[in-house]
């Protein structure tokens, strides 16, 4: 299987630990996990492969139920340049691009206020004096 064949999902290849968490007896605590597979080690797009050991060892007897608990488990404690570069997206700018037509837009929202005028109907009976 070539590089071009790796599926990530959120930028981590579980191809390495996919075929040992199928064949676990679950429940299996993190220590049980990390003393027979901390080995094991991820890729990752834009970082460095990451053992599971790195990943699982503070967590003692934490008690995994099946695979893919322990699987969203790991993307949970993945460091963030796992994925790439924080709050990047190829979708545009970050900031939104002030326009004239956004600038219009934001002024036909803005009610004029008139002294003393309630635009609120349920405010007018109190003028009734």
């Amino acid at each position: 299987m070539g590089d071009d064949d790796i599926e990530f999902d959120e930028g981590v290849d579980f191809s390495a630990i996919d075929p040992i968490l199928d064949d676990l007896s679950y429940p299996i605590t993190a220590d049980e996990l990390v003393e027979r597979h901390g080995d094991v080690e991820l890729d990752r797009t834009n970082a460095d492969p990451i053992s599971i050991e790195e990943l699982f060892d503070y967590m003692g007897d934490d008690t995994f139920e099946s695979g893919e608990q322990i699987r969203r488990m790991i993307l949970g404690q993945m460091p963030r340049d796992s994925v790439g570069r924080s709050e990047y997206s190829d979708r545009g700018g970050s900031h939104p691009e002030a326009t004239e037509e956004a600038e219009n837009a934001g002024e036909a929202t803005d009610a004029e206020v008139v002294e003393d005028a309630s635009t609120d109907p349920d405010t007018k009976q109190q003028d009734r004096d």
